[in-house]
């Protein structure tokens, strides 16, 4: 029995002896060449964590009993340590061994046969239940040129989780344009009910109170305020298309007509600084309405609205051919489309940009946007007073391609990529709008888009694409 023993353990010896010997090694000639991992990469999803890479075996000259294995390890610098799957790289006879056998080390191991002289690659893709230390640990592929470590292992380049681009990206900022204080304006609606058939303003009317408040709220804004000069009150009144033309033009000029006279009672401005203009049926609020709705009728309707079919009979052809429709626009929306819009103009008094970097703290709506990005001037960029102003400029004006450049680089420093997504959408295609989104891209680790938006910027001239081109192929390099 001892005998048996001792020549079992000697196969063993000898087949283990003769596994080291004939697995590939990093420099074994012509079984020399090493494999390839790219795109280490470990993030958080979810309730896991995702690992994946790709293996690269173009190259690789393994024996017949060779064997090499990568283990994705994640470590952190507090000892934290996790690994996942294995994947087993065996030659042409090893690979039977395998299936018969499997690897006591890896038992769960991903198998895979090379086949020297052929081009031969793997996409890595797996994950393990999330632990928070994760989130600032280091991903790295150990590579194990005989499966039994750690003779002949490597322990691989580790690769940040969280490599906090956001804090390493070059921002371009989109320059203002700064130019004189134009002339600004506060706008508003006002929906006023007017008894039927009837140009007579009643201040207490049904909700009369709320809706001339709005008005008065939006002039007393500027009028209260020192730094300001009221230029202009606009007020443009409208009816709703239901009943005849020519008595539509007398509700809408009459009522627009009267609220101007209350108006011009509340306060003690020139009439000149008034204007008032009506517009008789509010045709492009019903489209507008309907542009928006789901009715079915929604397409049918449109067409009647945008035809050449004049007022009167424009709208019969609705209530004829779709009275249930018409039944609902009549009740629902054309109290809408009786109201008056007004702005309120107004000019800033000369003063500084320091003088006017107060106003931007207290009501930043009295400001331009030229005279906020002149205010922003005052500071470094990407300064915390610079990024607090660009933010009130988006906020005022969320429209502007300018002001949504720069508060996208704003959102992409402090790594909120939904916001910085959103901005974007609205930032135009200026050459610093197209950085941003390769800036975006780039965080998001979509790095084949990111490349050509960087480069298109490059190639345009803006500062700093070069840098991040650099910080984008760091993220894409070989181990």
């Amino acid at each position: 029995m001892k005998h048996s023993l001792r020549y079992i353990a000697l196969l063993s010896a000898f087949a283990l002896s003769a596994l080291l010997t004939t697995t590939a090694s990093p420099r074994d000639g012509r079984f020399g060449e090493k494999a390839r991992t790219l795109r280490v990469n470990g993030k958080p999803a979810g309730e896991s964590f995702a690992v994946s890479w790709k293996l690269i075996l173009d190259s690789l000259e393994l024996r017949p009993n060779g064997m090499m294995v990568f283990t994705p390890v994640v470590r952190d610098s507090l000892g934290h340590e996790a690994t996942l799957r294995s994947v087993v790289v065996t030659g042409r006879r090893q690979h039977y061994v395998y299936l018969r056998n499997g690897l006591d080390n890896h038992p769960d191991a991903i198998e895979f046969q090379r086949r020297n002289g052929e081009q031969q690659t793997y996409s890595y893709h797996e994950s393990i239940p999330l632990e928070e230390w994760m989130r600032e640990a280091y991903v790295s592929v150990t590579r194990d040129t005989c499966g039994c470590e750690p003779i002949g292992s490597d322990p691989g380049t580790p690769f940040p989780v969280n490599p906090h681009l956001e804090r390493r990206f070059v921002p371009a900022y989109l320059p203002p344009m700064v130019t004189e204080e134009p002339t600004i304006s506060l706008q508003g609606k006002a929906y006023l009910d007017y008894p039927v058939n009837r140009t007579e303003l009643y201040p207490d009317y049904h909700n009369n109170p709320a809706e001339l408040r709005k008005i008065m709220q939006t002039i007393d804004t500027v009028r209260n305020n020192k730094n300001v000069e009221i230029t202009h009150i606009g007020i443009h009144g409208y009816a709703s298309p239901e009943g005849s033309y020519t008595n539509n033009i007398r509700l809408a000029k009459g009522r627009a007509a009267t609220l101007k006279d209350y108006v011009m009672r509340q306060y003690d401005l020139p009439e000149r600084i008034y204007e008032v203009q009506y517009t008789p049926e509010d045709w492009d609020g019903l489209d507008s309405m309907l542009v928006k709705s789901n009715l079915p009728e929604k397409e049918a309707i449109l067409q009647i609205v945008r035809s050449d079919i004049p007022h009167d009979p424009r709208n019969d052809k609705i209530r004829f051919e779709y009275p249930e429709t018409y039944r609902f626009i009549l009740h629902s929306w054309y109290p809408y489309l009786r109201h008056a819009d007004y702005t309120v103009s107004y000019k800033i008094r000369p003063m500084s940009d320091e003088e006017a970097a107060e106003i931007l703290r207290t009501d930043p709506r009295l400001l331009s946007l030229n005279r906020m990005f002149r205010i922003a001037n005052l500071y470094t960029p990407g300064s915390k007073e610079y990024n607090e102003v660009l933010a009130t400029a988006v906020r005022i004006y969320p429209e502007d391609p300018v002001a949504n450049v720069n508060a996208a680089n704003v959102a992409l420093r402090n790594g909120d990529l939904e916001a910085a997504r959103r901005h974007l959408n609205k930032a135009g295609e200026s050459r610093e709008a197209v950085h941003a989104r390769g800036v975006l891209a780039l965080l998001e680790g979509k790095y084949d888009e990111a490349r050509p938006l960087l480069k298109a910027a490059e190639t345009a001239g803006v500062e700093g694409a070069t840098e991040n081109l650099r910080l984008l192929e760091e993220q894409t390099e070989e181990e």
